[in-house]
C-alpha cells in the first residue's frame, strides 16, 4: 500500500465545463465533515471543476456541526450523496488520512547508502514508534542534507556527518477501514495520503522561512512546521473549535446550533454587547495557541531558524477575528489559506472560494497531488 508524503456547495451543471476523463477528486473526510474537490489539468492549467462540503452530523442524527463516528454504510451513503449533489464525476481519488492514525519524526541518522537505509530503517523504527511495526505501515523519506546553523545567516547550510530522516507510520486498522470504505463506491483511490503533507501542498508555495500551518478542526487542533518545502515539525492536541460551540452552549444556555452561529458569526468580536462570548471563547483558544507557541520555540532551538509566517486552516479558521487574535499571540504575520489560489475557476466565484479556503485546504491539496504528478 502506498502512502505517499507528500450547507452543500454546488457549481452546477453549467460547470461541468471540461468534458470528462483526466478528472481526479480531493476527499477530506473529517469528523464532522466530508470535502470533496475535483481538477482536471488541461495542459498547463489546472481547472476546478468542482467542489462541495457535507455535514457529518445529520447522518447520526445530530444536529450540523456535530462530530460523529459513522459506520463504514453511512460515510459511503455520505460520499454517495455529496459526489451527486456537487455533480462529481470523476472516477480516480486521492484520500487524505487523518493525522491521528499515523505517527510522525524527524530523526537524525548517519550518511549511509539509500541501499543500507532500506535495511537500516525498519529497526530504528522500533524506538521511536509507541507501537508495535507489524501494526503499521512505515514510510520514510531523507530529508534536504546540510544542518541549519545557529549564527550569521539563519539560511546558511553547512556540511553535516548526519542526515535527517522523515518517519512516517500509518496505523493499518485505519489505512482498511478508509479501503473498505470506498470499495463499494465507483471511485478508485490512486492512494491515501497523511493530511498536514495534502495541505502543505495546496497552501505553501516557494517559502524560504519556516512556516507554521495551524489547521483548527472540529476535535483537534494540528500544529506543523514546513521549512525549505518539507514538513519539519508536526503535533496535534485533542482541542477544537467544537470545543468552542459547547462551551457558548453551556455559558448562554442556549442550543447547540445557535452557539455555532454565534462562534462564527460573533466570535472574537470586541464589541461591548459580545463581551461574554468573547470571555467564553477566548480562553480555550489561548490554550490551544499556547500550544502552536511551544512548537514554534522548540523548532527554533533545534534548528535555530524562526517562523516567518502562519497560515490557518479547517473549520475553525472561519472564526470572527480569529487572523488578529493569531496575531497578538504569536507576533508574526498570519494569512488564511488560500487553496484556489492555485487552480482556474469561473471568475464570479472569486469571493465565494477566498473566504471557504481555509476549509478546503486538505481536499484541495489532495486532489493537486495527483493533477501534479
Amino acid at each position: 500500500m502506498e502512502i505517499p508524503f507528500l450547507n452543500k456547495l454546488f457549481l452546477g451543471d453549467g460547470f461541468a465545463l471540461f468534458k470528462k476523463k483526466s478528472q481526479v477528486l480531493g476527499v477530506d473526510l473529517g469528523s464532522s465533515n466530508l470535502k470533496i474537490v475535483q481538477l482536471k489539468k488541461e495542459r498547463s492549467r489546472i481547472l476546478l471543476e468542482t467542489y462541495g462540503e457535507i455535514a457529518t452530523g445529520p447522518y447520526a442524527d445530530l444536529p450540523v456541526g456535530k462530530s460523529a463516528h459513522l459506520l463504514d454504510a453511512k460515510v459511503r451513503e455520505m460520499m454517495m450523496d455529496l459526489m451527486k449533489e456537487a455533480g462529481a464525476k470523476a472516477e480516480q481519488a486521492i484520500v487524505s488520512l487523518p493525522l491521528r492514525s499515523s505517527f510522525i519524526k524527524v530523526i537524525s541518522f548517519p550518511i549511509i547508502s539509500e541501499e543500507e537505509l532500506k535495511e537500516a530503517i525498519p529497526f530504528e523504527a522500533r524506538k521511536h514508534i509507541p507501537v508495535p511495526t507489524n501494526e503499521v505501515v512505515l514510510n520514510w523519506m531523507v530529508l534536504p542534507q546540510g544542518e541549519f546553523s545557529k549564527s550569521g545567516d539563519e539560511g546558511f547550510i553547512k556540511e553535516r556527518k548526519t542526515q535527517d530522516i522523515l518517519l512516517i507510520a500509518i496505523h493499518r486498522d485505519a489505512i482498511e477501514k478508509y479501503q473498505n470504505i470506498f470499495q463499494s463506491t465507483r471511485l478508485g483511490v490512486k492512494a491515501f495520503e497523511i493530511e498536514i503533507f495534502s495541505y502543505a501542498r495546496s497552501v505553501l508555495s516557494k517559502e524560504l522561512h519556516p512556516s507554521l500551518l495551524i489547521d483548527l478542526g472540529a476535535q483537534s487542533t494540528r500544529f506543523a512546521i514546513v521549512d525549505y518545502g518539507v514538513i519539519r515539525m508536526a503535533h496535534t492536541i485533542d482541542r477544537g473549535s467544537l470545543e468552542l460551540t459547547d462551551a457558548l452552549s453551556r455559558s448562554l444556555g442556549i442550543e447547540f446550533d445557535r452557539a455555532e452561529h454565534l462562534k462564527y458569526d460573533t466570535g472574537l468580536s470586541s464589541r461591548p454587547e459580545h463581551k461574554e462570548i468573547k470571555s467564553v471563547i477566548e480562553p480555550i483558544l489561548d490554550n490551544i495557541f499556547s500550544e502552536g507557541s511551544r512548537v514554534i520555540s522548540e523548532y527554533y532551538k533545534k534548528y535555530g531558524r524562526s517562523v516567518k509566517k502562519a497560515y490557518l486552516l479547517g473549520g475553525g479558521a472561519l472564526l470572527n477575528g480569529i487572523q488578529d487574535f493569531a496575531v497578538s499571540r504569536f507576533g508574526i504575520e498570519v494569512r488564511f489559506a488560500d487553496p484556489f489560489s492555485k487552480v482556474e475557476y469561473p471568475a464570479f466565484l472569486k469571493e465565494t472560494l477566498r473566504e471557504i479556503g481555509p476549509t478546503f485546504a486538505t481536499a484541495m491539496g489532495a486532489a493537486l497531488r495527483a493533477i501534479e504528478e
